[in-house]
């Protein structure tokens, strides 16, 4: 496989060449025709679990995704820096 490929993703991925997502998420800067780094956890019926937005300069952990898609799952009351098989609240 080629290293710029991403081989084979089991999610959905999207483009936003006209920039409404970005707008509509809040991530547009207007006047420089950019968007922040923005990551959403929307759950199955459309709302907003989770959302985080960095500056440019700054990149976003995979690892604190996972652990909060983790901790969203429990339906539980979880504290900060919880890891999946700790304790709830």
């Amino acid at each position: 496989m080629d290293k710029s490929s991403l081989g084979k993703v089991n999610f959905p991925m999207a483009s936003d060449m006209t920039k409404k997502v970005s707008h509509d998420y809040g991530l547009l800067i207007e006047e420089d025709g950019i968007s922040l780094r923005g990551l959403f956890i929307i759950d199955p019926e459309g709302v907003v679990r989770y959302s985080v937005v960095h500056d440019l300069n700054v990149g976003r952990s995979v690892d604190e995704t996972l652990r909060v898609l983790k901790a969203l799952k429990t339906g539980g009351l979880c504290p900060a820096n919880w890891t999946e098989g700790e304790d709830l609240l």
